[in-house]
């Protein structure tokens, strides 16, 4: 059984996240997968290394879906972060949240997406092709 909220090295598939929670109530499931990328305007990013204050960006989190469920009615929601080293291309961030329409479901998914992003102690550093690297906010 998977994790309601994980941070660490380990990635589950979607098919593991789906079968993790069912409710016939829900009728809209709404999913975010972020990618480590290398756009133009960032350089030449060969690689993500994030870091995590664990503990803490799960205390964080789970308030984070607290709120979704209270302002958006959603059912559930998973929210897994990689940490370590996270090549260009490879998924890093997965949020998922059921919800018993679509609306809701994006509505809480986008909420739980941008707050842990702007709360949840979680940094990244982006390890150019060069070698060399700079701390980036999330």
């Amino acid at each position: 059984m998977i994790p309601q909220i994980y941070i660490g090295e380990d990635w589950f598939t979607l098919d593991e996240v789906f079968k993790s929670y069912s409710n016939p109530e829900c009728g809209g499931v709404d999913i975010f997968i972020g990618v480590a990328r290398s756009a133009p305007e960032d350089g030449d990013v060969k690689e993500l290394h994030y870091e995590a204050y664990i503990s803490m960006a799960e205390k964080v989190i789970k308030e984070i879906i607290e709120e979704a469920k209270e302002k958006f009615k959603i059912h559930h929601a998973v929210v897994h972060h990689r940490t370590g080293v996270v090549p260009v291309g490879v998924p890093s961030f997965l949020v998922v949240a059921w919800a018993g329409h679509r609306q809701e479901a994006f509505s809480g998914c986008r909420y739980i997406v941008d707050n842990v992003k702007a709360r949840a102690p979680i940094w990244k550093k982006e390890v150019f092709n060069t070698g060399q690297s700079q701390w980036k906010e999330q």
